[in-house]
């Protein structure tokens, strides 16, 4: 975890390009080859990173928000995520090297599929799989313009959402209803909650790139 915290910053404040093997070794004061043992590759540990923030996530819904549908589940934590890294800068470029990397992205699909099978969200695999793809790397080509095209996090939030459940063939009037629901979930109370609780259960140290 130590290897895994000290990438994790370097590729936060560098960028994942312009970190090297070499440089993650320096950083831990450990060879080259003894981080090679550990990670045969870089892409090895963005993975891991991206599993554990992954998992981080959908504990809190797990432990947090039982209480609610699994459709209501999903439009608050997509909504959670998003604001996480429009108001963390550092957080967003991590995020950013993974949708450009096609391998990393089919890997957030799977980890989101196994979430979403998990919390009871009904469809056939495929079509779920479809779904994800589609209204997440859509939405967030989006969301990394959002300044270019004045697109708010909210919109764009919503409309992934809402984007997911129509290709898993939900009725937009129940789309709305569900939306309508969790407002309330969706203001500067809730979101620190689910900030604190991050920082409180992540294998990862995120206190640097995400600010409570």
């Amino acid at each position: 975890m130590e290897i895994v915290n000290t990438a994790f910053r370097l590729f936060a404040e560098n960028g994942y390009d312009n970190v090297q093997m070499k440089d993650i070794a320096e950083a831990c004061d450990i060879s080259k080859s003894l981080l090679q043992h550990y990670f045969p590759k870089k892409i090895v540990l963005l993975s891991t990173m991206l599993n554990e923030i992954m998992l981080s996530v959908f504990v809190y819904s797990n432990e947090q928000l039982t209480a609610l549908s699994a459709e209501q589940r999903t439009m608050i934590q997509m909504s959670f995520m998003l604001r996480t890294l429009d108001e963390n800068p550092k957080m967003e470029n991590f995020i950013k090297d993974i949708f450009e990397n096609p391998e990393l992205t089919t890997e957030l699909v799977l980890v989101t599929l196994d979430w979403l099978e998990s919390i009871g969200v009904k469809g056939e695999t495929a079509v779920i799989r479809y779904a994800i793809n589609f209204a997440v790397s859509g939405g967030m080509a989006v969301f990394f313009k959002r300044v270019l095209l004045k697109a708010s996090v909210e919109v764009i939030s919503e409309n992934i959402a809402q984007a997911f459940y129509l290709l898993i063939g939900e009725q937009p009037q129940k789309i709305d209803q569900i939306y309508l629901s969790t407002a309330k979930y969706n203001t500067d109370r809730y979101y620190q909650q689910f900030i604190s609780y991050l920082h409180e259960h992540a294998t990862i140290d995120l206190s640097a790139e995400i600010k409570i």
